[in-house]
């Protein structure tokens, strides 16, 4: 028999209880190998002086002074608050449009009709979608028009 015979090649063949059980080992696996290099770590970022710059500027100096850190943590907190308080006045105003102002078209109909060569029911069918697509030819005249309401029609 060969070695493969017993090694389950699909994955979702297994158990799940089983398939979390070896993921659980797998990770401590990962966990204590990792820890056996953290010696070496510690001693290269201790010989790059990165101990000393963290002593330095957090640790030994700064040790009495957590008003620096709730000034920080009280800005932050600020910053939530007014970007939750914009995001719930936009949604509170905005919620039920799908535009926020509807303003005059910027091409008229006649103009959207001669530059598209379409006729006007087309494009005044294109006009009450939300999402068209067009898609042109090489000599850059409409073959298919896509949109989310209907099925694609030639234009």
């Amino acid at each position: 028999m060969k070695a493969e015979g017993f090694v389950i090649q699909n994955e979702r063949r297994r158990p799940p209880t089983q398939r979390a059980l070896w993921s659980l080992v797998t990770l401590l696996a990962w966990m204590a190998w990792l820890y056996l290099w953290l010696p070496l770590v510690t001693l290269v970022a201790w010989l790059a002086g990165l101990r000393t710059a963290y002593v330095e500027l957090s640790a030994e100096r700064y040790a009495n002074q957590t008003s620096d850190l709730l000034a920080i943590l009280g800005y932050a907190l600020i910053c939530a608050v007014v970007f939750a308080a914009w995001a719930y006045y936009n949604q509170a105003r905005f919620a039920h449009r799908t535009r926020r102002r509807q303003g005059p078209a910027a091409v008229s109909l006649v103009e959207e009709v001669m530059a598209l060569d379409v006729d006007a029911q087309e494009a005044q069918a294109m006009r009450s979608q939300r999402h068209c697509t067009l898609v042109f030819d090489k000599d850059a005249r409409p073959v298919v028009r896509r949109s989310l309401d209907r099925e694609s029609e030639p234009a």
